[in-house]
């Protein structure tokens, strides 16, 4: 991966971001205390979280900024993470185990998506005109900054609401459900409020592996990205069945399969609008590296890049 060279953020700079990931934080308990409905909660964060970010790139004018704000944010979590932890087991002992509630999910994927989209939109409406390789190579430290920040919010996501959601239960009878599609077409007969949050959760859950992972390498093809997806679905299906914590389906492959090929394809469609932006002249927006524009030749002069 390119070294990326330039100035870094300023002592004050860094302060401001990390105090802007601390207020993000706070954010989704803020909500909670304030409000009933699980709805408006998300709306507040993230209503709050769009204010707080759009102030803070105003402020500060360069994408590291958010990008800070972003890691920030997922150290937090899993610092608070790891004293919850450490708190239940002084408190319970050993039979403690850590919950995280679907309101704890999908707030912290909306104090990400929010300052991500932002910066993506900033970027992508930003014209080759006012363009400068400053600007580029603030959006790919921006990029790395905040996939760092996915990584962790993801990987604690996966481990403690996917693979191991509660205390292993290796005595109990275990549960598998090996016909293909009988459990999607049970449940979308049904299509109550848990079915649909079943199902999207299942859907959703290898999306951004595999945006990550085809931001990181730009030529994965989508069938890569099905054998990847295909190797995680079983290895998690077959953990949840070691450690009896959910019930192992075939079906929940299926999800995740297509789960993973919209991620790709979410990539795909980020790098086509800039291309259209742009006049197809960024063809890859989304990327760790650093792609300096070529400078303009002066009459006489060979044109060189930077």
């Amino acid at each position: 991966m390119t070294v990326l060279p330039g100035q870094k953020l300023s002592i004050g700079e860094l302060f401001i971001s990390i105090a802007a990931g601390l207020m993000m934080f706070l954010l989704p308990n803020d909500a909670n205390n304030q409000f009933e409905s699980e709805a408006v909660c998300y709306g507040y964060i993230f209503v709050v979280g769009l204010v707080i970010t759009v102030v803070l790139f105003l402020l500060i004018k360069r994408y590291e900024a958010i990008g800070t704000q972003m890691l920030a944010i997922s150290v937090f979590v899993f610092i608070k993470l790891i004293i919850s932890i450490i708190g239940g087991i002084i408190a319970k002992g050993a039979d403690y185990w850590p919950q995280i509630t679907e309101y704890s999910i999908v707030s912290m994927f909306l104090i990400w998506v929010t300052p991500f989209g932002i910066a993506i939109a900033f970027r992508m409406i930003s014209g080759m005109s006012s363009d400068s390789n400053s600007k580029r190579r603030s959006f790919a430290r921006f990029m790395t900054l905040s996939m760092r920040s996915l990584l962790i919010i993801y990987g604690i996501v996966l481990i403690f609401k996917l693979i191991i959601p509660v205390k292993p239960k290796f005595e109990s009878e275990r549960i598998f459900y090996l016909m293909p599609f009988d459990m999607i077409r049970n449940r979308i007969t049904d299509m109550e409020s848990d079915d649909i949050v079943y199902l999207l959760w299942h859907l959703i859950i290898l999306m951004p592996l595999t945006f990550y992972l085809s931001v990181l390498i730009p030529k994965l093809k989508v069938w890569h990205s099905v054998i990847i997806a295909v190797s995680l679905g079983l290895a998690v299906e077959a953990l949840q069945f070691l450690f009896n914590t959910a019930a192992a389906s075939f079906d929940d492959i299926v999800l995740y399969i297509s789960g993973a090929v919209l991620g790709i394809v979410l990539k795909n469609i980020i790098d086509l609008m800039r291309r259209f932006v742009t006049g197809n002249t960024d063809k890859c927006m989304l990327s760790f590296e650093y792609v300096p524009l070529p400078r303009k030749p002066q009459q006489g002069a060979q044109v060189v890049e930077e």
